[in-house]
């Protein structure tokens, strides 16, 4: 049995748009352009079973809607067993209905779960709720996935992109959602990094539904952001970030987290075990 990595941005050549490539150049970080062969060879090298591609909308960095991540699963439907995508909805951006259409059409097409962008679409993962902003397709989208038993991935920490909001990424808004659906799987991407990776952990410590990736943490810096990490390991997750800023490759980060002073069990758990409990490959 291979290794997985939960948490990817491999956006492949054939579903970047010519417009979301003009776009990038005003966020600070040109979208990184790769190409499945070359993708494939270093994931067998790497001994990587499968990856979970991460292709959520994104209007106001790159001008990507709710199509995104059904291209990208058209553009992997020779290789079902090596590739798992994570869709979304900006909610912000639709009505009620239109966030259900593209729910389900994500969920027909083979996504393996939604991702939240909070810093990316301005909006805090609880504003479905009344005290807050009382976004009802918010609601809708835990709602939807709750019932259709899939997870929703929500970024925590900071994003350097400009458009970011950074208020929007603290982790404890995820508190409430958490709490309000008890039977949704909601995983903390990057755990809060760098400011509320503290936040983080104790949240998935005590919520038995919340779960969290290590992505974007370098993997030599690991156990200085979480020093207890075996203490949740049931509950990780082993993620490069791959295409963002900073993540050398699919293998080198993988080679390094490998080496990261915990158990071999542990290693496992996160890089193998436990995200086969929440992606799906796009063949299910």
């Amino acid at each position: 049995m291979g290794f997985v990595d939960a948490h990817t941005h491999l956006w492949f050549n054939e579903v970047v748009t010519p417009d979301m490539l003009e776009r990038s150049s005003s966020v600070g970080h040109r979208i990184p352009i790769f190409y499945r062969e070359q993708v494939l060879r270093e994931m067998d090298d790497a001994n990587l079973e499968y990856v979970v591609i991460v292709a959520y909308p994104m209007r106001k960095l790159w001008g990507a809607k709710e199509d995104f991540p059904i291209r990208t699963l058209r553009a992997l439907r020779d290789v079902p067993d090596r590739f798992s995508v994570v869709g979304g909805v900006e909610v912000t951006s639709l009505t009620t209905e239109e966030t259900l259409k593209w729910l389900g059409a994500q969920y027909e097409a083979g996504v393996s779960g939604f991702k939240l962008h909070p810093p990316h679409m301005w909006i805090k993962p609880n504003d479905y709720r009344p005290e807050e902003r009382g976004v009802k397709q918010l609601e809708v989208l835990y709602q939807f996935a709750e019932d259709h038993s899939l997870p929703v991935m929500i970024h925590t920490g900071t994003s350097s992109f400009l458009p970011s909001r950074n208020k929007y990424g603290d982790p404890v808004f995820v508190d409430d959602v958490v709490v309000d659906f008890p039977r949704l799987k909601v995983i903390l991407a990057h755990m809060g990094r760098p400011n509320w990776v503290g936040s983080a952990f104790q949240l998935v410590r005590i919520r038995k539904n919340l779960w969290g990736d290590v992505s974007s943490i370098p993997p030599k810096r690991l156990l200085n952001y979480l020093p207890r990490l075996e203490e949740v390991r049931d509950k990780m997750l082993y993620g490069s970030d791959v295409g963002d800023l900073g993540v050398k490759g699919l293998s080198s980060n993988l080679e390094e987290f490998l080496q990261v002073s915990v158990s071999e069990e542990s290693k496992v758990l996160m890089a193998s075990t436990n995200p086969r409990q929440i992606y799906h490959k796009i063949e299910r």
